[in-house]
């Protein structure tokens, strides 16, 4: 009996460890050799916040993991397609491979209607030793459109990098630019 309890009490020590690294958010960023300077923050941002994604929901949408508790955040400026609508299983396949279970940081924006923290997106690219805006990369990849009716609130500077990069994705047809006729989702939204 006393063999059987000490083997339990280990396996109640090692899973207590295992869990305290998981909850804690620990990866291999906080190993990495890079020094990267933070992404520029504009005027209506908050400081830069270290969360784990969770689920990707949508091409647009993520759960994240954050003071201990799971929020909603919604890619800030752009619109991707809905699930059912064309290239919306693609989208999310697309976010899910850029930051699926990865350690991100969040340059947050507010809350919208639905109550989803608004927020843009970024990831250290170790190859680079600089920053990837994930929002953009979804719109360069031709994932998503820049949503204009929601980006007043960012600097022209990168109101005019979102657009170049829309008019890049559609001039070359990548992702759902080579589709035939590509719906907005704002467009699909109220079509049903």
């Amino acid at each position: 009996m006393e063999a059987g309890a000490l083997i339990l009490l280990i396996a109640i020590v090692v899973l207590a460890i295992i869990a305290k690294s998981l909850l804690s958010g620990a990866s291999d960023l906080e190993d990495s050799p890079l020094d990267l300077e933070e992404p520029p923050l504009d005027d209506t941002s908050s400081e830069l916040q270290r969360v784990k994604v969770r689920h990707v929901i949508d091409g647009d949408t993520v759960i994240v993991w954050r003071s201990w508790t799971e929020t909603r955040i919604r890619l800030d400026a752009i619109d991707c397609p809905e699930d059912g609508q064309p290239w919306g299983d693609t989208s999310k396949a697309g976010l899910i491979k850029l930051i699926g279970g990865r350690d991100v940081y969040l340059e947050t924006h507010g809350v919208d209607q639905h109550g989803r923290t608004l927020a843009t997106v970024y990831l250290p690219d170790s190859r680079a030793s600089e920053w990837m805006n994930v929002n953009e990369r979804m719109v360069m990849l031709g994932h998503a459109w820049v949503a204009r009716k929601y980006y007043d609130h960012l600097p022209t500077p990168r109101q005019d990098q979102l657009n170049r990069l829309e008019r890049w994705a559609r001039s070359k047809r990548v992702g759902l630019w080579g589709t035939e006729d590509p719906v907005p989702p704002w467009q699909w939204r109220n079509q049903g």
